[in-house]
């Protein structure tokens, strides 16, 4: 595969001519661009699965076989074509044996189909599709009953298909959204390497790499290396991603969506949701590159000691001067909350390499059923309570609240090495900026003497 370019958004699984032509022909017809794999051969399977599909469309008789035999056989052709971790992806069983019973001499209420068979046979084999894939049916008439106009009717079918599912229509939407801002960001780049190609005599590739070196640069400055200019333009490139994306008018676009998307939501909602999306807006994972003490990281603290001589306190002391409650829970408090430590240095001193030292201060994270214990106060800075996903020795994903001290604060040596803090996840670049800022303005209070007057 060409990697670069191997990540389609639709796939076509059937080996029979007959079968595939005619909905190739309506794919091409919608101007739909779709991989086919005819699913009758293993050994001619993508090397790994595809992890952009949003839309699958699949036989369930991929060989001779029927029953179980043809039902394990097509889950295993999609485990080898589908990504467990996409989503959602919508897959469109097409076939002339999807409501098929699969068992004889049982009544047939008791009876399994040919689909559900196969869902079944897939999710026993892969749980992660559970909640991921969205199953529809569409049938396959055979070669005899098609109408005349079978490509125009399969595209009626498929639009009307993709129309059940308003809510995914509108991601697809907006990832073509996305796709065609990248577009724009290559295009301007391309125009404009193209008026210095003009200029200089170079190529139109050279002039490309050596606008993308001038922004590498001009992100880092100081901090420019082999090692580091990548993610310097992935920095830039980001950017200019963010400013197509308002530029760009999609009233049209997403208008067919207002009616059922503008309805006041009823009710509180589910309990698990606005927990599990804070954890996505507000956290993510820390690459195995990322710069060491990277602003925003969060770190599990390993030695006592060595908090107590870079904070000049006992975690003890932060563990008890945030709780607020009853006595007798002071020792569930203890033992449930987890310390934090937070990096908050500004991003661009970071991104041009000109800190001198890292900028820490300590929190705790608080399990949900504890929260209720988290004092009132401005030395605290206290967070939507989300769904931390981030899995570390000692603690299971949960929902927690993050509670950040001004009080204690650190500041540690980049030459030195500091092996009691373990990276665990990040804060975002907004909510870092949200503390950074708060301790700021914690950091600049002023205080002076005056005289009460009764």
């Amino acid at each position: 595969m060409i990697t670069r370019l191997s990540s389609p958004s639709v796939c076509v699984i059937d080996e029979d001519p007959k079968d595939y032509k005619p909905i190739l022909d309506a794919l091409n017809g919608l101007y739909v661009g779709c991989v086919h794999i005819h699913g009758d051969d293993i050994d001619e399977l993508p090397p790994e699965p595809f992890s952009g599909l949003r839309l699958v469309f699949l036989d369930l008789h991929l060989t001779g076989s029927g029953g179980k035999d043809a039902a394990s056989h097509t889950a295993n052709v999609f485990r080898r074509v589908v990504s467990p971790e996409s989503a959602p992806v919508l897959a469109v069983i097409w076939s002339k044996y999807a409501r098929d019973r699969v068992e004889d001499g049982t009544p047939p209420d008791d009876q399994e189909t040919e689909a559900e068979l196969f869902k079944r046979t897939l999710f026993d084999a892969e749980p992660k599709y559970q909640g991921r894939v969205i199953f529809v049916e569409m049938e396959k008439l055979k070669p005899g009953e098609r109408p005349v106009d079978w490509t125009s009717h399969l595209r009626a079918r498929i639009e009307s298909a993709l129309n059940s599912e308003p809510a995914i229509d509108l991601l697809w939407k907006w990832d073509s959204v996305v796709r065609e801002a990248c577009v724009g960001v290559s295009s301007g780049l391309t125009v404009l390497a193209k008026v210095a190609a003009d200029e200089s005599g170079q190529s139109l590739g050279d002039s490309l790499k050596d606008a993308m070196q001038r922004l590498s640069k001009a992100q880092g400055e100081s901090n420019f290396s082999a090692e580091t200019a990548t993610r310097h333009l992935s920095v830039v490139l980001s950017q200019l991603l963010v400013d197509h994306l308002e530029q760009l008018d999609n009233t049209e676009t997403y208008a067919p969506h207002g009616v059922w998307l503008g309805i006041e939501p009823s009710g509180a909602g589910h309990t698990r949701l606005a927990p599990h999306m804070n954890g996505l807006l507000l956290t993510s994972s820390v690459a195995s590159t990322a710069t060491p003490f990277g602003p925003g990281t969060v770190y599990r603290v390993r030695d006592l000691q060595a908090f107590q001589a870079s904070f000049g306190k006992e975690l003890s002391s932060l563990v008890d001067l945030s709780f607020e409650g009853k006595p007798e829970k002071a020792a569930e408090w203890r033992a449930g909350v987890f310390p934090v430590v937070i990096e908050i240095s500004p991003e661009c001193d970071v991104a041009q390499d000109k800190r001198v030292s890292a900028l820490l201060l300590a929190g705790l994270l608080v399990p949900a059923a504890l929260e209720r214990f988290i004092k009132k106060a401005e030395m605290l800075c206290r967070f939507p309570r989300l769904h931390l996903r981030q899995v570390i020795e000692g603690f299971s994903p949960q929902a927690v609240t993050l509670v950040v001290c001004h009080r204690y604060r650190a500041v540690l040596s980049l030459a030195a090495t500091h092996d009691w803090l373990e990276v665990w996840f990040r804060l975002r670049e907004l909510p870092a900026a949200s503390l950074r800022n708060a301790h700021a303005s914690q950091a600049s209070r002023v205080g002076f003497v005056s005289l009460g007057i009764k």
